[in-house]
């Protein structure tokens, strides 16, 4: 008898140990959580949005376009209500262009800061290295692929918001010619999770490269 209440109040006891540590190291992982989340979440912004700038075809993108293009085609892109806007006549396609302006919420809006958003569009940032695709041409189908991304915060006391990033994108031409290039920039992060300036400050001669190759 007495064998067994030793052996049932060590299991007691174990048990009670393993709720003991179990709820340190809860209350631990949380503290972590509290300390890392907020880079997570600022390295996974910058890296989703590295990652629809640089995959290229969009299937989305595509369909937008190619309708935006149809309806031009059939208004005519002469006619005096035709405004330009950003290289994509918009007069006549308002449906098209809400379509436009959708895919760019659905991709980058989660990222972006509400007025950092507002600039995605008329300065070109959003989908910017798909634009050999506007003016829809069923003979370009040049690629591009991530081979890797490196998101690096700031180490500068000074600007803890600041994240530079490298990518290395593989783009191959409609002839099949591939090449390699290294895409540096940066990113703040005003809030976490969410870009305040997105900035590309070097394609290593990739925009240069879909420009000759659409020609």
């Amino acid at each position: 008898m007495g064998n067994k209440q030793i052996k049932m109040g060590s299991i007691l006891f174990f048990i009670s140990m393993c709720f003991l540590f179990g709820g340190c190291s809860e209350e631990i992982h949380e503290l972590e959580e509290v300390v890392i989340t907020t880079e997570e979440k600022n390295i996974e912004a910058v890296q989703a949005v590295l990652e629809s700038e640089f995959t290229v075809p969009n299937k989305e993108y595509l369909v937008v376009v190619k309708n935006i293009d149809k309806k031009m085609t059939e208004i005519g892109s002469s006619t005096p209500e035709a405004n330009e806007v950003n290289g994509i006549e918009e007069t006549g396609v308002s449906e098209e262009w809400r379509a436009y302006e959708g895919l760019v919420k659905k991709k980058y809006g989660p990222y972006f800061m509400d007025y950092a958003f507002d600039t995605l569009i008329s300065n070109i940032i959003a989908f910017h290295f798909h634009y050999g695709y506007l003016g829809y041409d069923e003979n370009v189908r040049y690629e591009m692929k991530i081979r890797d991304i490196q998101v690096t915060k700031s180490e500068n006391n000074n600007t803890p918001k600041f994240y530079d990033f490298i990518v290395k994108v593989e783009y191959t031409n409609n002839t099949g010619e591939v090449s390699q290039h290294e895409v540096k920039g940066m990113a703040i992060l005003s809030e976490p999770g969410k870009i305040g300036k997105f900035e590309i400050r070097d394609d290593g001669g990739l925009g240069e490269k879909v420009s000759v190759d659409r020609q």
